[in-house]
């Protein structure tokens, strides 16, 4: 089983590579574009952002997933399989049930929400495959639509 644990300086060449992947870039573009910038951005905010590597069984890294903290109890995730040849094959919908298993543990939140764009359709089936809900689709902090998708963890 993949598990995961605490971003690390180690990471960020790996984190690095996977920013670069156009399968990340095209739905992941901070734009990130040196080692030193990644490392800048993924050590921030670390009162509010918490950094995850997903990995392989045998420890091989394999995915990148954070979770932040949202007003009234509620928790953003974010989160991505850096190794394109793990896509399409349940990977991601196994990891985010069991990241959303980990906060609700954790941190016991009302709610857990995730904001896809709109036309990544095999985020938002990961998405709803894990048990999130549609919400509404409005602009995000970045500007951009988000398709918001809700999971209630207080049921």
């Amino acid at each position: 089983m993949n598990s995961f644990r605490a971003l690390e300086d180690s990471d960020f060449k790996t984190l690095f590579g996977w920013l670069q992947e156009p399968h990340v870039m095209e739905w992941w573009n901070d734009g990130d574009d040196t080692i030193e910038r990644v490392k800048t951005h993924y050590t921030s905010d670390t009162d509010t952002v918490f950094r995850f590597i997903l990995q392989s069984d045998s420890g091989h890294p394999i995915g990148y997933f954070q979770f932040y903290l949202e007003q009234d109890n509620v928790i953003g995730i974010d989160q991505f399989i850096g190794d394109k040849f793990l896509l399409n094959v349940g990977i991601g919908t196994a990891a985010v049930k069991r990241f959303v298993e980990i906060i609700n543990e954790d941190r016991s939140p009302e709610s857990i929400i995730v904001d896809p764009d709109p036309t990544n359709k095999r985020a938002i089936r990961c998405y709803e495959k894990a048990g999130f809900v549609f919400q509404e689709i409005k602009i995000g902090i970045d500007g951009k639509q988000a398709y918001i998708m809700k999971m209630d963890t207080n049921v």
